[in-house]
């Protein structure tokens, strides 16, 4: 007979008994997973379903899809209002798509798309805008580097020059 116990011989042990398995052929045992971090993860994304109203401060939060209603302040990457959608207050973001309906003050430092049947109302900063036949837009719009190059023009032309609009 061989050395080896028969393994149906052997006595039952609880998960906990049972060694790790090895990863990439480490035989060293499994430690506990490390605490959450403080940082977002990448590609944070919230949607806000039809029927649900949401309201308040919404942060660390890269992707926002309202398809219901929200209420509130926003800093994100990106900005998607559904068609049915509505967002009211203060939003600070990269990228904006509006398909429903925006009304507050929205700073869009990329690319802001009106697209048909979107309606945004306010005060508007926009680094680009596209609006799309059928999309509406209103309240007081600029663009958002418009002021720093009033400034630079404005520093770096010689005196007695006046410029025409």
């Amino acid at each position: 007979m061989s050395d080896v116990e028969d393994p149906r011989a052997a006595p039952a042990r609880s998960l906990n008994e049972i060694p790790p398995v090895p990863l990439g052929g480490s035989t060293m045992p499994r430690r506990n997973p490390e605490p959450p971090r403080q940082a977002r993860s990448v590609g944070a994304r919230m949607t806000v379903g039809p029927g649900i109203k949401l309201k308040g401060e919404i942060s660390d939060c890269d992707t926002l899809v309202v398809e219901g209603t929200v209420d509130g302040t926003l800093t994100s990457e990106v900005l998607e209002i559904s068609e049915g959608g509505i967002f009211t207050g203060t939003a600070n973001v990269t990228d904006a798509e509006i398909h429903g309906r925006f009304e507050g003050e929205l700073t869009v430092k990329g690319v802001l798309h009106i697209r048909s049947g979107g309606h945004v109302e306010g005060t508007v900063k926009y680094g680009r805008i596209e609006v799309e036949s059928g999309g509406e837009i209103a309240g007081t719009i600029t663009r958002e580097d418009t002021a720093a190059a009033n400034l630079k023009s404005a520093n770096t032309e010689p005196a007695g020059v006046s410029r025409s609009a």
